[in-house]
């Protein structure tokens, strides 16, 4: 492949190319009791999608980021599981787009 210059846009060649199996990213901030932490940052460890999560300061008390295949998993990994989660109050899903 062509080295390409850094002020060019990539073609959708290349954007195709960097593609991976995981298609889907997206930021869930989520707000919790935080009593039950601890047990949430042990549960999201174990979901398949999710690649971080991290316990923060501000509005919110967990932000986690994941890469799945399809909105389909999306959905699943947030409504199914996230959510299901004792003491998780609200998510939000933040979805990464490119411009």
């Amino acid at each position: 492949m062509e080295t390409r210059h850094e002020n060019y846009p990539m073609s959708i060649t290349e954007l195709m190319e960097l593609e991976s199996e995981y298609s889907v990213k997206a930021y869930i901030l989520i707000k919790a009791d935080p009593r039950e932490i601890p047990s949430i940052m042990l549960a999201l460890s174990t979901f398949e999608g999710v690649r971080t999560a991290d316990v923060v300061t501000g509005p919110y008390d967990i932000i986690v980021f994941a890469e799945v295949k399809n909105q389909d998993e999306l959905g699943r990994l947030v409504i199914n599981k996230i959510h299901s989660l004792e003491g998780v109050k609200e998510a939000l899903t933040c979805v990464v787009v490119r411009i």
